[in-house]
């Protein structure tokens, strides 16, 4: 996602992947960097660079000209817009982006371990590129945020409430910069797990009661970081601090009820719990997507609140995108659409048969119109296929006879 500009565009907050002219190499020592000061911006303009590439998946972008006007202001080819955008084409830059996602998210943290000033410039650049992402497409990055390895999980499960709490705010037509609060309060809402030990956050048995203790904790200790920050952002130190409360009063740490939490607060619990039950991590197995909403379904107005899980599920599907569901027909088939005025019957596409135990060629089934019905859902590793052979399969990108996982998995630790 590069983009060519003037030097006279350049501005702090975008990223440099490659700078015009030929006296580059000796005024610059690095050529792929984030612009922090206006110092730097002068250092650039005067040492005669003429042109500019800046990466807008890691850094700010230029404002769009209202016309065409010169061959400075060419982009790279960019997806079409909004409804229009492929699911193949927008998992693309969705891994990318969510490449790019987890080094921001983990330098973030370490500056944090490390005792250093909390930065949150880039996570708010984040919380923009995953809005921009879910415009082009409203399910491609929920979907891909969900595929994460055990040992991202703390980097990708922010990332991953992040986008989801941006969605949900848009869904409740939520303003703009409330929305984009949210957001970087989905980053943050677990930042008190860094003052956690390794072998307690990470324990992948039953934890004992004195451990339980110091997880809960960490709301606590989270809100206390972003203070000595001085986070002046009201949503993200609200969500830091009571993500984990219920609106029963069963919830930590204070057992708040119903109307003492916010909106923003409850918009935090449900997209941390399906995140957290949909994920692979220590002492959890992943749940299927349908089985999260299932559970999260029957402890609404216990464990969360009705009107925000109303939202939430006209944001993720009944069957959110990846459900794996058995039909009538004794096919199994992979949710790779939804329909708002039909939620039980999405568009999907049959990839094994039941009967036979052997994958079939790929079909796409409308079941908005079509005979077949649901009969259930099923757990993909229960027939020998992974998350990303699904992907591959609705995503357009192999066969389900294949194993594509390779090509379709998420970026290297």
């Amino acid at each position: 996602m590069l983009r060519r500009i003037k030097a006279e565009q350049l501005q702090v907050g975008m990223f440099v992947a490659r700078l015009g002219g030929p006296w580059r190499a000796r005024a610059f020592r690095r050529s792929r960097f984030l612009v922090t000061s206006e110092d730097q911006v002068g250092e650039i303009r005067s040492s005669g660079v003429e042109e500019v590439w800046i990466d807008i998946l890691k850094g700010r972008n230029a404002p769009t000209p209202q016309a065409a006007t010169s061959p400075w202001e060419t982009e790279d080819p960019e997806p079409a817009p909004a409804a229009a955008n492929s699911l193949q084409a927008e998992f693309g830059l969705a891994r990318e982006l969510l490449q790019s996602g987890k080094s921001v998210i983990g330098s973030m943290f370490a500056d944090v371990r490390m005792g250093r000033a909390l930065e949150v410039s880039g996570a708010l650049l984040l919380v923009d590129s995953a809005s921009q992402s879910l415009s082009r497409h409203s399910q491609a990055l929920i979907a891909l945020a969900r595929l994460k390895a055990r040992d991202d999980y703390s980097y990708m499960h922010a990332f991953a409430v992040c986008a989801l709490m941006v969605a949900v705010g848009r869904t409740m037509e939520l303003p703009p910069e409330e929305v984009r609060d949210l957001g970087l309060a989905g980053l943050l809402h677990d930042i008190g797990k860094l003052t956690l030990p390794e072998a307690v956050l990470h324990k992948p048995t039953s934890r004992r009661p004195g451990e339980d203790e110091e997880i809960k904790r960490h709301p606590s200790a989270g809100y206390r970081i972003l203070n000595e920050a001085r986070l002046n952002a009201n949503i993200v130190l609200d969500v830091c601090v009571h993500h984990h409360e219920r609106v029963d009063g069963r919830g930590y740490p204070f057992g708040l009820v119903g109307r003492e939490l916010s909106v923003h607060a409850r918009i935090a619990a449900i997209c941390d719990t399906y995140d957290s039950l949909t994920s692979s991590r220590p002492g959890h197995q992943q749940w299927s997507p349908a089985r999260a909403m299932e559970y999260m379904a029957v402890r609404v107005d216990t464990l969360f609140d009705s009107r925000v899980f109303k939202a939430f599920t006209r944001t993720v599907g009944i069957y959110p995108l990846g459900t794996v569901l058995r039909l009538r027909s004794n096919r199994l088939a992979v949710v790779c659409a939804q329909h708002e005025s039909e939620p039980l019957r999405p568009r999907v596409m049959a990839f094994h048969s039941v009967s036979a135990s052997s994958a079939l060629t790929p079909e796409v089934i409308d079941l908005s119109v079509s005979d077949d019905t649901v009969v259930a859902f099923e757990d993909p590793a229960d027939w020998g296929y992974t998350d990303e052979q699904l992907l591959a399969i609705y995503a357009g990108q192999g066969q389900a006879g294949t194993a594509p996982a390779a090509a379709m998995a998420m970026p290297a630790a």
